[in-house]
């Protein structure tokens, strides 16, 4: 059933306001030309190219376009040929002057502080520089100049403060350990080894003992009773013609025994050293002193009763691995804790040693946030 027949319509008057709207919705507002149907309001953002936002038509739409690629946008002279303007919509001359520019800015740049106007190198120096190795060139220049560089130090070592002191709970008895160290170093031992690898079983062929100031106490090869592996040769350098002549854990374990006696050992990582020096323990007691009829020896490493009568008669301080952490102040999200930090000491017992008593030196050194 139809709701209406045509027939009975009729046709409804627009009033003034409704027809002049109308019109406005199909009238150009470039040529004013009006059009059969309402027309596309156009923006600036999407069409840069129109003088005026609003209602364009297609004729003035197409042609204010072909203009806008024939014209340089930065100086503005138009050109027959879209192909005159380039990149950035620019003319060849006013790319030539924006190059010529940037270069003279760049260059600029390099001759004065980054921070402020003041003139940190000459033209001459820039230039040497770049003609003589281009390699070190963007690493020299530009150059702060003693003022802005001085106020960067200040900013920086503010920063650090307060950021110390907002851990100094934690912070607070790792300085002073290291102070402890320092004022007294006959009192410490710093202990490391090298071994065959970084497994539970893993042999030493490398230990030195120093003391907190890293004077040397014991420094000597080890035979570790088997082959070293070519790749951990390629880590530390010691080989198995190295060892060849070496003693064995058990001549030196005496020596080891004298020079860490009264004194509080230091490891950096030391959860792996006690570990090696717990495994040479157990292999030297089973080796050499026979368990009584029927005692009950534990089968793991590091148990055998002397082996872990000789562990427990040391002084075993805290990790310097862990204690330079917290001073470095270096948060890990991945660990969710403070990040260690490489001891660079070379991968030699020795020179691990003298690293760890560096990096003590430098914890006590750094002073107190106010």
């Amino acid at each position: 059933m139809d709701l209406f027949h045509v027939e009975d319509t009729r046709a409804v008057r627009l009033s003034p306001r409704q027809l002049a709207q109308k019109i406005a919705r199909r009238t150009c507002v470039l040529c004013a030309a009006v059009a059969d149907q309402p027309l596309f309001d156009r923006s600036h953002r999407q069409h840069p190219w129109l003088p005026v936002a609003g209602r364009v038509c297609t004729s003035c739409n197409d042609a204010h376009a072909e203009r806008w690629r024939r014209t340089c946008g930065r100086c503005g002279t138009e050109f027959q040929d879209s192909a005159s303007v380039h990149h950035r919509r620019q003319c060849t001359a006013c790319q030539e002057t924006r190059q010529l520019g940037e270069e003279l800015a760049w260059r600029l740049s390099r001759r004065h502080c980054p921070d402020c106007t003041v003139q940190t190198a000459t033209r001459e120096e820039v230039d040497a520089s770049e003609a003589a190795d281009t390699l070190t060139y963007p690493w020299q220049f530009p150059r702060t100049c003693q003022q802005c560089t001085e106020a960067r130090e200040r900013q920086a070592e503010e920063a650090r403060r307060a950021s110390e002191r907002e851990r100094w709970d934690e912070l607070g008895p790792v300085r002073r350990w290291a102070r402890q160290v320092i004022a007294a170093p006959h009192e410490y031992a710093i202990l490391d080894t090298e071994t065959t690898g970084l497994e539970s079983d893993a042999a030493m062929v490398e230990i030195s003992i120093t003391d907190g100031a890293g004077t040397v106490l014991l420094d000597t090869l080890v035979h570790p009773g088997r082959p070293i592996p070519a790749e951990v040769t390629d880590i530390h350098g010691i080989a198995d013609a190295d060892v060849s002549d070496a003693p064995s854990f058990s001549a030196v374990l005496p020596r080891i025994t004298a020079a860490l006696a009264g004194r509080r050992v230091i490891i950096y990582n030391r959860d792996f050293d006690t570990r090696i020096l717990a495994f040479e323990l157990d292999r030297h007691h089973q080796a050499h002193t026979p368990a009584l009829p029927g005692a009950d020896l534990p089968a793991a490493i590091g148990r055998h009763p002397a082996a872990e009568e000789w562990m427990a008669a040391q002084q075993w301080d805290q990790c310097a691995m862990l204690a330079y952490a917290v001073h470095v102040g270096e948060w890990s999200d991945y660990w969710g804790g403070w990040a260690w930090q490489r001891l660079n000491g070379g991968h030699r017992a020795l020179g691990d040693c003298r690293a760890v008593a560096a990096r003590i030196a430098e914890m006590a050194a750094r002073p107190d946030p106010l």
